[in-house]
């Protein structure tokens, strides 16, 4: 079921400068938003981020194979009965958490409540 727009009839029109209209759509290309989505959201003080940088999907895909290789690495030293450094581990947690970290700055939506 394709989900239904809230209609908004009601138009709101107001002046502004060259040099405050420059302003104003620079933030909006930044946020990734219409317009009037970044309007609206502006005067009803809800939180607007940047939109994430168009190379995001592959970094976060970089990220994980790192992550991913790096997890294989650790299993075959364990499964070779070499133990492995903490080093390693600690590695794999930075590359973890680095992943959560790009997720939660960029994650869509955020910022919408």
């Amino acid at each position: 079921m394709p989900h239904k727009k809230t209609e908004r009839p009601i138009q709101i029109h107001f002046r502004v400068s060259k040099s405050e209209y420059d302003a104003i759509k620079n933030k909006v290309e930044k946020s990734g938003l219409s317009m009037s989505e970044f309007a609206r959201k502006t005067f009803l003080d809800k939180k607007i981020v940047s939109a994430p940088p168009a190379d995001f999907p592959a970094l976060i895909i970089e990220v994980k194979r790192i992550g991913g290789n790096l997890n294989q690495l650790v299993r075959k030293l364990n499964a070779l009965g070499i133990a492995h450094s903490s080093e390693l581990k600690n590695c794999e947690t930075e590359i973890r958490e680095t992943e959560r970290m790009l997720y939660r700055t960029f994650r869509p939506g955020k910022g919408d409540s």
